[in-house]
């Protein structure tokens, strides 16, 4: 072995040195997370609830990842909303307000930006640089990744749980920002959701993180939270979209929206497995929403092959339910249900209600189609 020289040996000190700030550096962050919230942080939960809600015009810009554990096969032409709730998703933010943000879905090597820029939409697939631009109001649409992001997630729970009872949770840090937290026990017994925890910046209302637990469940099945954010407005620039050539407009940009402007017939009933059709949207009559809070399900009435190809997965993985004058499968996930019922066309139910409520929707479409 050679001797240590007075060079080499100042050398390797100089090294362990910048090691240890390179360790104590990273550890920052997680010495952060851990250090409990100040007392600072506990809030009435009525309280913080209203300015969750009311958080819409708090500009932000950070990095957001939402994960999934729920065991969904990919349904055709819905791959992009049961992909998010089986894996991990992950999401850049830039938020002015309302009318002028940005979320980037990095996704491997490649990402999808969708921008919400004056009365538009624009969707950038960096991979194929493709431009799509949505005209027009959407008022009935699939969910997106950019629905994930805790702002957007949290204010459309909350104020689907307007009438569920509010507990407080535990403050904890958030992306080292000292945020307090709140329980939302849904009231009705038809949900398959046992609670779901929400943490908010106290000062802002800007929701932070959420967690969805299922009912029986030890640990959350589903999560959104920021691992960086901060409360400063983006640079026009930066939620501008940019500028190509080649542009693709539409005004139907998924599945529902083909389907509302092909079918224009009277498709489904007034009530559904005892629960009431809500407000329906002028012109969409293939779809629908039924029930009330956390316990609402989705109806859509598939066309043609999408809905013999969704039928088909669906009846790979679920049970058989027994109908007079049309076929059903049920699919439970311990949170989300989904229900494919085909009669003289099929339809597709999905909602965070217990198995027995879709079965009830499902004689119910059969003895309609009758």
């Amino acid at each position: 072995m050679q001797p240590t020289t007075v060079v080499s040996g100042q050398a390797w000190r100089r090294w362990v040195a910048v090691a240890a700030v390179v360790v104590v550096l990273c550890s920052v962050p997680i010495v952060l997370s851990l250090r409990p919230a100040p007392a600072a942080t506990t809030a009435d939960p009525q309280t913080l609830r209203d300015r969750m809600v009311a958080s819409a015009g708090q500009a932000f810009q950070g990095y957001a990842q939402s994960s999934g554990l729920l065991p969904l096969p990919p349904l055709p032409n819905l791959t992009e909303i049961t992909r998010p709730l089986s894996s991990r998703t992950e999401m850049r933010v830039w938020y002015a307000g309302p009318d002028s943000w940005r979320v980037d879905v990095i996704d491997g090597a490649t990402e999808r930006d969708t921008y919400q820029y004056q009365d538009s939409q624009f969707i950038w697939d960096f991979g194929d640089n493709r431009l799509t631009q949505v005209v027009g109001e959407q008022p009935v649409r699939l969910p997106r990744p950019a629905d994930l992001v805790p702002p957007e997630l949290v204010r459309r729970l909350l104020k689907l749980s307007a009438g569920d009872r509010l507990v407080p949770v535990e403050g904890k840090r958030v992306a080292g920002i000292p945020a307090a937290g709140l329980r939302v026990l849904p009231a009705g017994p038809d949900t398959t959701i046992d609670h779901v925890d929400v943490w908010a910046d106290p000062s802002t209302g800007l929701p932070l993180q959420a967690e969805v637990t299922a009912k029986g469940g030890e640990r959350p099945v589903f999560t959104t939270r920021f691992f960086s954010v901060t409360m400063t407005a983006p640079a026009a620039r930066t939620v501008t979209p940019p500028s190509l050539d080649d542009v693709q407009v539409t005004d139907a940009p998924d599945l529902l929206g083909q389907i509302s402007r092909r079918r224009r017939g009277g498709d489904l009933p007034a009530t559904l497995g005892g629960e009431q059709r809500n407000t329906a949207v002028e012109g969409l009559t293939s779809a629908a929403s039924y029930g009330d809070g956390l316990a609402q399900f989705v109806v859509i009435t598939l066309p043609g092959r999408f809905g013999d190809q969704a039928f088909d997965r669906i009846g790979t993985y679920g049970a058989d339910v027994h109908l007079d004058g049309g076929h059903g499968v049920v699919l439970g996930t311990g949170l989300l249900t989904i229900l494919a019922v085909s009669t003289d066309r099929v339809y597709l139910v999905a909602g965070f209600v217990q198995p027995a409520v879709l079965r009830r929707v499902a004689a119910d479409l059969a003895r309609s189609a009758r």
